[in-house]
């Protein structure tokens, strides 16, 4: 089957310390080189992000707005040359040779594809502590793995848990997704269609969240997405002072400030299931219990004491969600 041409996209800010083994783990792959077009789209790095790029073969866009990377992506998708794009953020490495072959193949065989993601996080024993729980989780934040929208699978399971599976095609799951089980599906290693972004769209740059254009597609009638029997390196939290400043970044930028223009929501207080859900979780952490559960069920599977982490991340993320909860509605209530 002939390969297609694809647009590696990265957008960069200040990303010096992932962003070779990144790079090296692209010039590693078995896919032609003539069929790639490398793209970053930098937010004003300080620390040489853009050297690198630059020494890596990538052409360097800098980003009308700064800081901001969900706007520099949908500054990428614009000036992208091919149809697929291939998003990766600079702390995502690939596993193997054979990653963008994986990737791009369920495109290939199915016509309506929207986009593919991986099926797990990439476990591996040298990581950092807090690097292993996140990829023996399936995520980086424990209130979305227990209101049921983790990006990935919990390497607890082996079988796609989300959505509605319409085929197992050996390599990759066909699976249908609508607005209710789409989960936070759209960065860390994914391929999906330019054509169909731009086309049905008609976000700003600011306004681009990785997860809202995909709903616009659901509404649109494009519901099938691949999840690929492989997996992504995601070095997002070597310590977790740095995974936590990460989670406070988001909720800042992007949870609280644009919920109002948000298509989705992790968590819907309009929503009775989604308040139960919550309420769950809130019960789970502060009686121990079920995390503590979960990570002996993981440690049956993986032999890893990163697993019990979970109980003291449930408490702290529970703490954080608090503190910046409190902080929107006194800001609200100075506004107002």
């Amino acid at each position: 089957m002939e390969l297609s041409k694809i647009t590696i996209l990265i957008v960069t800010l200040n990303n010096k310390r992932t962003l070779c083994n990144c790079l090296k783990s692209i010039q590693e792959q078995d896919y032609p080189k003539q069929l790639i077009e490398y793209l970053n789209v930098d937010g004003g790095s300080t620390d040489g992000s853009v050297t690198i790029m630059k020494k890596f073969g990538f052409k360097v866009v800098p980003s009308p707005i700064k800081r901001n990377a969900e706007a520099q992506r949908a500054v990428g998708v614009k000036l992208a040359q091919n149809k697929l794009i291939v998003s990766l953020d600079a702390d995502n490495y690939l596993p193997n040779k054979n990653w963008l072959r994986q990737m791009v193949k369920p495109f290939l065989e199915n016509p309506n594809l929207v986009h593919a993601n991986t099926l797990h996080y990439t476990y591996r024993q040298e990581d950092s502590i807090f690097n292993r729980y996140c990829a023996l989780f399936g995520t980086v934040d424990p209130i979305v793995y227990y209101i049921g929208r983790p990006d990935r699978l919990s390497w607890i399971f082996n079988q796609w848990r989300l959505g509605e599976n319409i085929e197992n095609r050996g390599s990759y799951f066909l699976v249908r997704f609508s607005e209710k089980t789409l989960p936070t599906v759209g960065c860390n290693g994914v391929v999906y269609r330019k054509d169909l972004l731009l086309k049905y769209t008609k976000s700003k740059p600011r306004q681009f969240t990785h997860i809202d254009v995909f709903i616009d597609l659901i509404r649109k009638g494009y519901q099938e997405f691949a999840v690929v029997k492989n997996d992504i390196i995601h070095d997002t939290a070597h310590s977790f002072k740095n995974l936590l400043k990460k989670r406070m970044l988001f909720l800042s930028e992007y949870y609280f400030k644009q919920n109002r223009e948000r298509r989705y929501k992790i968590y819907d207080p309009t929503k009775i299931p989604d308040n139960l859900k919550l309420l769950l979780f809130i019960v789970y952490t502060l009686t121990i219990i079920k995390p503590l559960v979960d990570s002996f069920r993981g440690y049956l599977r993986i032999r890893d004491l990163a697993w019990f982490l979970h109980p003291f991340v449930c408490f702290i993320y529970l703490f954080a969600y608090g503190q910046a909860s409190l902080k929107h509605l006194f800001l609200r209530k100075q506004d107002g």
